[in-house]
């Protein structure tokens, strides 16, 4: 589409008749993924609120996969995020103490910058490369995919 000539009014009149069909989920399984530029932000739920990180990974799906699916995923990738959900210590800080913070370890213990004595900060997740372990959850009767898991590749 030549973007120059772009009308949105135009586009938002274009009439279609075909249905969008969903996608069918990737197999359960592990995926070597890329790690996106990571954001946080605050939630709130039941009275109850705190922070979280959202973490974009760029799974690779090998073609065998999407020739069995009927999907032709665009560079071979499926673009999926999770959320981890931040433990704080008093001071509003995130808490390192034993037990804590488990979700955030695992990504550190993936992308190897959980290192004691050496500096982190999430940033450091973007552009590494760990192994991604996808399950299905069923979700209004359908098989949904989720990231269930993260390791070093």
């Amino acid at each position: 589409m030549n973007t120059s000539a772009f009308d949105p009014q135009a586009f938002l009149d274009a009439q279609i008749t075909e249905a969008f069909v969903k996608r069918p989920p990737i197999p359960a399984g592990e995926y070597i993924a890329t790690i996106g530029e990571i954001s946080v932000r605050t939630w709130s739920k039941n009275e109850k609120s705190g922070i979280a990180f959202d973490i974009p990974v760029a799974l690779e799906i090998p073609s065998e996969v999407q020739q069995a699916l009927g999907v032709d995923f665009k560079d071979g990738i499926l673009n999926m995020k999770d959320s981890v959900f931040v433990d704080l210590n008093e001071a509003g800080m995130i808490d390192t103490g034993v037990g804590k913070n488990r979700g955030l370890r695992n990504y550190r213990d993936a992308t190897g910058t959980n290192t004691p004595g050496a500096p982190f900060s999430p940033r450091m997740f973007t552009g590494k490369v760990i192994t991604v372990k996808i399950k299905h959850e069923i979700y209004e009767g359908e098989p949904v995919e989720r990231i269930g898991g993260v390791a070093k590749s």
